[in-house]
């Protein structure tokens, strides 16, 4: 029987099924705004493409899911709080962002036919073009490097090179711009820190 402090795996359950519904809304959002601008830089000019990185951008998912699920089993009751209001304020910074500061990626045109080219082709179709600042690839990612890091110190730097790994593979896809992958770092960091903050109020 769980103490008052507790949260039962079908809390937690019920806590991370929130949160994934507020990013659900990047599907929609992504595909569907309009106007805005690209937040590219000169520097972005200079980051070739290279399809086979779709290998890492998409390897996202299953980390995530696993990672959460984990989470979600094993990690005690306060941590895990503050990993959902971690993600419920910036998953929440995120969509608004998308919605009221529209941005864009002019996504490359891949002339390959290989299996990364392929896959990249499929990503573009199915992310869209909007969504791009803050990359929710990143703000995710960063949240899980930096909890886990917390959780288990041992392997920080596993998270760390994931995290590097993943923000090199959005800009090499040409999913992202070099400041979505900037802001993406900072808007989880403030949710890192907010969800600390929260579980010890």
């Amino acid at each position: 029987m769980p103490g008052m402090n507790e949260l039962t795996f079908t809390k937690r359950i019920g806590l991370l099924l929130g949160a994934s519904a507020i990013q659900a809304l990047y599907g929609p959002t992504s595909q569907w705004m309009t106007g805005g601008f690209a937040p590219r830089i000169p520097l972005d000019a200079l980051i070739p493409i290279w399809p086979a990185w779709v290998a890492a951008y998409a390897a996202c998912y299953p980390l995530w899911l696993a990672a959460f699920l984990f989470a979600a089993w094993k990690m005690e009751s306060r941590l895990f709080r503050a990993l959902m209001a971690a993600c419920y304020l910036t998953f929440s910074l995120g969509i608004l962002t998308f919605v009221l500061f529209p941005t864009y990626v002019d996504l490359p045109t891949l002339t390959g036919t290989d299996a990364f080219s392929a896959l990249l082709r499929q990503i573009q179709i199915a992310g869209g073009r909007y969504d791009a600042l803050p990359s929710g690839h990143i703000y995710i990612t960063a949240l899980l490097a930096l909890f886990y890091s917390l959780w288990h110190p041992r392997l920080r730097w596993l998270w760390i090179v994931i995290l590097v790994i993943i923000s090199l593979s959005t800009l090499f896809t040409g999913q992202h711009y070099i400041l979505d992958v900037v802001t993406g770092l900072a808007v989880g960091w403030v949710g890192y820190r907010f969800g600390l903050w929260w579980a010890d109020r």
